[in-house]
């Protein structure tokens, strides 16, 4: 029955059916050698990180048969991608989103570094119940834009590691459903507070501090600034500064 599916199905839709039952069969793993629970949000943004990472790694292949140089956003070895620094003069705001099925939470990790990669300031949030992935990450980056607006920076570059997201927002296309409305009220943050800023994607490998403050977020009662660098980020951004 699976084999007849895929012969049936487009090659988008195929790629994104196979990583989805890979993840399903590690969800699995991991309940029954490790006690985790995950939810159905976990399993399939784990599928989408999977699925880009392997298109990258397809990308990258192409880019070398045919001498194409790699996206200027990224600096690649091979199939790894790293972060990357922000141009002189302006500041880097990775944002990601996590979610927690056993707390009913959704957390949000968000990490600003200057153009030399220095930790500048960090911020963990979280707010409940549990949503979808994409109205998770459009959150975070809402939460990121006030907090931004808020500190009156204006050359910043927002990161997600969600290119639909990223997709939404730069379009200027809008709907009423709960994604749409979000989008909306970060344009409106967006237009009203900054006058030289981009919203960007970034594949997962080179968001990895904001995703590990997104994973600890739920940890804290509450809202909370970090003004020095948590002990749980300090070797990645020791390891992305070289």
């Amino acid at each position: 029955m699976l084999f007849s599916l895929l012969d049936q199905l487009p090659s988008a839709q195929k790629e994104l059916f196979v990583t989805i039952m890979w993840s399903s069969w590690k969800r699995s793993n991991l309940k029954l050698w490790q006690q985790q629970n995950e939810t159905c949000l976990q399993v399939v943004k784990r599928a989408r990180h999977l699925l880009d990472d392997w298109r990258t790694a397809q990308e990258v292949r192409s880019h070398k048969a045919t001498d194409i140089p790699a996206q200027p956003n990224s600096v690649i070895h091979g199939p790894v991608i790293e972060w990357t620094k922000p141009a002189y003069c302006r500041y880097k705001c990775n944002i990601d989103a996590s979610f927690s099925d056993s707390l009913n939470m959704v957390g949000i990790g968000i990490c600003i570094r200057d153009d030399q990669g220095e930790f500048f300031m960090g911020k963990t949030d979280c707010f409940s119940p549990l949503c979808d992935v994409d109205v998770g990450e459009a959150g975070g980056l809402h939460i990121a834009l006030q907090w931004v607006a808020d500190l009156h920076y204006d050359n910043v570059e927002f990161v997600l590691d969600s290119k639909s997201v990223v997709q939404r927002f730069n379009s200027n296309l809008s709907d009423s459903s709960e994604l749409g409305c979000i989008i909306q009220v970060c344009r409106q943050l967006f237009d009203c507070n900054f006058h030289d800023p981009h919203v960007e994607f970034n594949r997962r490998q080179a968001n990895g501090v904001a995703h590990e403050l997104a994973r600890v977020s739920p940890s804290h009662a509450s809202s909370h600034v970090h003004d020095d660098v948590p002990s749980c980020i300090r070797d990645l951004i020791a390891n992305e500064k070289q």
